[in-house]
């Protein structure tokens, strides 16, 4: 085994650690998502993130034919406003953008350009994102239609994916779409 600042090479195969900020209004569905990604389990009861919550999940993937082991550190951060101050250490070093919405409530959507401007604020302009319509499974309260989702994610150069946390509906690739795109763009530099 041998280390190469965030890389590590073991058994012939590379893991790099990439630090994933989720982000999005309170109660779109972050913490379930993470949840439903790293234990397959969906919380019924909400409970609102204090702070920031961090999940750590080992992903491996193929990307041009190389084996990939990616460790994520996914930091959930708290959507309510009174932790906007807590914002800059959290968004510091920060590899991928996963931009989350609420497909029921049209506020979610509006605020995604508010958490937009923040990224861009502390300087992650450039790194990979993906934009994430949650809540699929409540189509009968859509609020979001998809046209106007795809132009939002055109605007914000992020991929546009619809999840449900509770079914499990594109969760899983989701995650290993924002690894990919960050490994990619690490590999250019």
């Amino acid at each position: 085994m041998s280390e190469n600042n965030d890389k590590i090479v073991f058994q012939g195969q590379t893991e790099t650690i990439y630090k994933i900020i989720v982000i999005g209004d309170p109660s779109v569905g972050k913490t379930s998502l993470l949840s439903k990604y790293s234990t397959n389990l969906f919380p019924e009861q909400y409970l609102p993130t204090v702070g920031v919550n961090i999940v750590k999940e080992r992903l491996e993937t193929t990307i041009n034919n190389e084996d990939i082991v990616a460790t994520l550190m996914m930091w959930d951060i708290a959507g309510q406003p009174q932790f906007y101050m807590l914002h800059k250490p959290y968004f510091n070093g920060a590899d991928g953008i996963i931009l989350v919405f609420d497909i029921t409530r049209s506020s979610s959507f509006s605020n995604v350009k508010n958490w937009w401007n923040t990224c861009i604020k502390h300087g992650l302009s450039s790194i990979p994102r993906v934009l994430i319509g949650n809540k699929v499974d409540l189509k009968d309260d859509r609020k979001i239609v998809q046209p106007h989702a795809d132009h939002l994610s055109e605007e914000l150069n992020a991929e546009y994916f619809e999840t449900s946390a509770k079914t499990g509906i594109n969760v899983k690739k989701i995650f290993e779409t924002i690894a990919k795109k960050v490994f990619l763009s690490k590999t250019k530099h």
